[in-house]
This record gives C-alpha cells, structure tokens and sequence, in this order.
C-alpha cells in the first residue's frame, strides 16, 4: 500500500463559536494563500463556494469540480465541505499532485472524521494534532484483519476484481461470524488513511454494509483463505 503522503490540516468544527462558517472559510483561505504553488479550491458546488466569504480572500487559485481540474497541475489544495468522493480523490493526494492539503468540515461527517484522525491530521487553528488521533478507529483484530487485507489486493481494482472482491467479502464475513463488528464510516475513513482508493472506499462501504446487515452475496465469490485466518488476525493484533 501507499498511503498518502502530502501534510493533511483542517479547520476544526467549532459551531459555538460566532460566524464559526465565515471564520472556517477565511481561516482555510488565508491558510491556501500561505502555500507556495499554484493553488486549488477544489469545491462540489461552485456557487456555494463563490457566495462565501472565503472566496473574497483567494487570489490567483484554480477553483474547480472534482472532475474538471483543468488548469491545475499539481500545490496545495483547500477543500471546503469535502463530499465522500471528494475525501476519496484526497486520500490519494489528488493522484499525486497535492502537495499540502486543508479541509474544511461540514458537521461533524463521521467518514472525514475518521479519515482526519487516522491521517492525524493537523488544526491549522493552533498547530495541534487532532484530539482522536490516538483513540483506536476499530477493534484490534479488525484492524489486522484489514492490514492484511490491503497487501493482499491490487489497489488499482477497486475492489470488483474476482480474486479482490473474494478477499474483501470474505474478511469482512470472517470478521462477522468471529462476533466482530465495525462502523461502517470509520472503517471506511481507516481504509482510506492506510492505501484504500476512493473506488476500493465505495466497494468497501457497500461490502461491510451488507455484511453487517446479514444480506447475502450473489454470487457469493470462493473463499480464497486457507483455514486459520482469524486465528491469525488474533494472533496479529496491535
């Protein structure tokens, strides 16, 4: 796996502060303006960006849609109100080519949470790491389960390759009938901070969802474990 490496920082979520939603959008503004590099707003809504306050003190920066980056190569990158395919295209520092990243959180998303806290990203309020990011994401052999599992699949598969997709499903099912359990964003977010794409993110979600829920795979792909494996992931655990 290879996780991303670009700085991660975020505005934290403090909504009892007055004006919190300006305040959040300059403080990111004038956080992008101090990056050296040709700068990106990388928004989901366009009008909602340019309506803010925020947008008044960005100079000189490509403001763009997740799908339309034309224009902008590769610096730092300011991601207000990140929606889940935006914190996915993230996670793999835009393909390579962000060479800091912010965000600005909207509420408290459990996903964007859970990613910040395994990034142990930075407030760029006070310079202090995120208060969760010692606070373990998932159970122990959960988390082995899954390290073992992102050396097991080809990255570039998203999950919906034959022998992938079996070793996704059948982890998770392992995992399930051993009496373990997860939530969904935070082992989502956790995948997401150690290699996981944002395609594998989507597939994940929709593989440990069903699991969770007892729905049936179908077809449900060949176990591709040899006996052992949770008695491994036990044996493995932080």
């Amino acid at each position: 796996m290879n996780p991303s490496s670009a700085p991660l920082y975020y505005v934290p979520w403090t909504p009892e502060e007055p004006d919190w939603t300006d305040q959040a959008g300059i403080t990111g503004a004038d956080w992008l303006m101090e990056q050296p590099g040709l700068k990106l707003v990388l928004v989901s809504q366009l009008q909602n960006y340019r309506q803010h306050r925020m947008a008044q003190r960005v100079r000189g920066a490509v403001v763009a849609k997740r799908t339309t980056l034309s224009g902008w190569d590769h610096g730092p990158v300011l991601a207000p109100w990140p929606t889940r395919e935006i914190v996915g295209d993230l996670a793999g520092d835009l393909r390579g080519r962000a060479t800091a990243i912010c965000v600005i959180p909207w509420g408290p998303d459990p996903l964007l949470t859970a990613w910040l806290r395994v990034r142990r990203a930075v407030s760029v309020i006070d310079g202090s790491v995120h208060p969760q990011a010692d606070e373990p994401l998932l159970e122990p052999v959960v988390e082995a389960a899954m390290t073992e599992l992102g050396q097991l699949v080809n990255h570039a598969n998203a999950l919906v390759g034959g022998i992938d997709k079996a070793f996704a499903v059948h982890t998770l099912l392992k995992l399930h009938e051993a009496g373990y359990r997860w939530t969904v964003d935070e082992l989502c977010g956790w995948a997401l901070g150690h290699g996981f794409t944002g395609s594998e993110e989507e597939r994940l979600r929709q593989y440990a969802t069903k699991v969770l829920e007892g729905s049936r795979f179908q077809p449900l792909p060949p176990d591709p474990f040899s006996p052992g494996a949770v008695q491994r992931w036990q044996d493995q655990a932080p």
